[in-house]
């Protein structure tokens, strides 16, 4: 007589959840002021981190996050939004008279639950 076992796989799927990777523009404060954020994403920031100007053009900005593939966070949206190319890193856009506590908790209730890739190529304004 023979006897075939099966072993059935009941684990629960945990499949790793994309986490959003934000470039914040010049306009920011350096990203330790933001620890709901760096719990939700993973950030930089255009000056502290890549060490480019705080002059730097919105078109060179945006070219950096595309290279590094990374959402820019910017208070300056309607510049930023006509940059936004198909499937690039879009731009997420925030009011420009926010603190910096209300931005962490903004920004990083905004994230909780949303996948990056279904915000490739757009421009979204919270």
């Amino acid at each position: 007589m023979i006897i075939i076992l099966i072993k059935l796989h009941n684990k629960p799927s945990h499949k790793k959840k994309k986490r959003f990777r934000l470039l914040l523009d010049s306009a920011f404060a350096k990203c330790e002021t933001f620890p709901r954020l760096k719990n939700k994403a993973n950030i930089a920031h255009v000056v502290h981190e890549y060490g480019l100007s705080p002059q730097t053009e919105d078109e060179e900005i945006y070219q950096k996050a595309v290279n590094e593939n990374r959402f820019v966070l910017t208070i300056n949206f309607k510049d930023f939004r006509r940059l936004v190319m198909p499937g690039k890193p879009g731009i997420i856009g925030i009011e420009s008279q926010l603190s910096n506590d209300d931005i962490d908790k903004l920004v990083a209730n905004f994230l909780s639950n949303k996948n990056p890739e279904d915000y490739m190529g757009k421009a979204t304004k919270i």
